[in-house]
């Protein structure tokens, strides 16, 4: 019998090629995906507003009419926190906010005028949505424009709790209210113009809950519930 023209291969040589052919593939696998996780850009995370004070002051919001937005949510906040202040901080925080004469105006409408008479008191509003009229909401505004915003917001007010003993008084009153701001863009950052009184609207129901007779009309939640509103602070 002739012996045949093809020598055998080792199978041992065989399978060590093939492991070291997949621990090349592996490796370069590894390194294309380290070098594109390296050259993607990071996905920034939205800065809170405690994050972007200056002498208690928000700042740092776009030039954009959604800038505006967040400028406008921000202030209303920081106001509202401001209310049990002393009289000097509180002042300051309203001169900076508010352009040249409509700082009286300002205080009173967003309820920082008059502080709580316990100065333990909770005071606090928080800006659940906001909507801007037709707009692109990422379009530079020149220098002196006015954006007007319609904010969600809901206000808390009440004694503080010692944490330990829950007495007849303990707990916050409050509502859900519509209200307007306008704020100028001047020296690169927004102020705030001019603020209307706000409207009590329907607080959002418990399923399975009957309504508690607070006000019904649910014509100024439009606008801030539409689909061209959102939430303050986020992209």
């Amino acid at each position: 019998m002739r012996e045949s023209a093809y020598k055998t291969t080792d199978g041992r040589r065989g399978t060590a090629t093939v492991f070291l052919l997949l621990v090349a593939v592996v490796v370069a696998g590894t390194a294309v995906f380290v070098a594109g996780r390296a050259s993607a850009p990071e996905r920034a995370a939205p800065e809170r507003y405690s994050d972007r004070l200056v002498r208690g002051v928000p700042v740092g919001f776009a030039g954009t009419p959604r800038g505006a937005g967040d400028a406008a949510a921000a202030y209303v906040v920081a106001l509202a926190a401001a209310a049990g202040r002393p009289d000097v901080e509180r002042q300051a925080l309203i001169d900076n906010i508010a352009v040249d004469g409509s700082g009286p105006a300002v205080a009173e409408m967003m309820g920082a005028g008059s502080p709580p008479a316990d100065s333990t008191g909770i005071s606090q509003s928080l800006t659940a949505r906001v909507w801007i009229a037709e707009a692109d909401l990422n379009e530079q505004v020149p220098q002196g424009g006015e954006v007007t915003a319609r904010l969600l917001v809901c206000a808390l007010t009440g004694p503080m709790s010692d944490g330990v003993v829950a007495g007849p008084e303990t707990g916050l009153a409050g509502g859900w209210y519509v209200q307007s701001v306008t704020v100028r863009w001047t020296q690169n950052r927004w102020r705030v113009v001019a603020v209307q009184r706000p409207v009590p609207v329907p607080p959002p129901d418990q399923r399975g809950a009957r309504r508690d007779g607070g006000p019904r009309d649910t014509q100024p939640l439009l606008e801030v519930l539409s689909a061209r509103s959102w939430v303050p602070g986020t992209v």
